[in-house]
């Protein structure tokens, strides 16, 4: 069964705000690594992945 896209239906603007939010979460994610507050480091790496999907997308839709 193929996967859909659930980023396919969004504009280059929504996908450009969720890519400021994300980058946000990941700046205070490194912080509190970097003191030692956080447990899930796993985290920081699943962020960076989220970011990369959406600035994809963003490119695909401003390609066209």
């Amino acid at each position: 069964m193929p996967k859909t896209n659930p980023l396919a239906g969004l504009t280059a603007k929504e996908l450009l705000a969720m890519v400021a939010e994300e980058r946000a979460k990941l700046r205070d994610m490194k912080l509190k690594l970097s003191v030692g507050q956080l447990r899930a480091v796993r985290t920081v790496r699943e962020s960076k992945k989220r970011i990369a999907r959406l600035e994809t997308q963003r490119s695909a839709i401003t390609t066209l």
